[in-house]
């Protein structure tokens, strides 16, 4: 847990690049996943115009089973979770007491998928994703939604949360 807490602790890192700098090490340093075989879902690729609070992630069903390392080394847990297998890893207490924050949320959470499956509909699988060239990678190699995809899901979601979210987008593909 040390250098997870090292990583909070970086005064110079916001809230999204310190859990992009946790994800790598848990995902490829500790556990050896390959970074092509998952991807962030949700507003990631909007992190320089709002606040990140988590990382919900896809990644391939055998990539998934290396998990199981971080979860000896006590990073997160591994349950069932709306009909699906997830890893959860929840920070936020930590996150709180080393930075002096009231945050409601620093976690991140891994749904093991089928490469042909998607959320909420196959267009965001991880194979259709790459077919489309619909992801973008950030500073750690980490696959995320590109603003396009991230739009077309946003919209495809069609949650009253997302609605601001989709003006963003449509100004920053402008």
């Amino acid at each position: 847990m040390n250098k997870v807490e090292s990583i909070i602790k970086l005064k110079t890192l916001k809230k999204h690049e310190k859990l992009s700098k946790i994800l790598k090490y848990i995902f490829v340093d500790v556990c050896k996943i390959n970074q092509k075989k998952y991807y962030i879902l949700g507003s990631y690729g909007l992190r320089n115009s709002r606040k990140i609070n988590d990382l919900d992630i896809n990644i391939d069903e055998d990539e998934f089973m290396k998990l199981e390392n971080a979860t000896k080394n006590g990073f997160g847990r591994i349950e069932f979770y709306n009909n699906q297998i997830r890893w959860f890893f929840d920070l936020t207490k930590l996150y709180n007491k080393l930075t002096k924050s009231r945050e409601k949320d620093f976690s991140i959470e891994a749904f093991m998928k089928d490469k042909k499956n998607g959320y909420p509909n196959n267009n965001f699988s991880l194979l259709k994703l790459v077919e489309n060239k619909g992801l973008d990678k950030d500073e750690n190699k980490h696959q995320f939604f590109n603003l396009k995809t991230l739009l077309k899901w946003k919209k495809t979601m069609n949650r009253e949360k997302d609605k601001a979210d989709i003006e963003i987008i449509k100004e920053l593909l402008l």
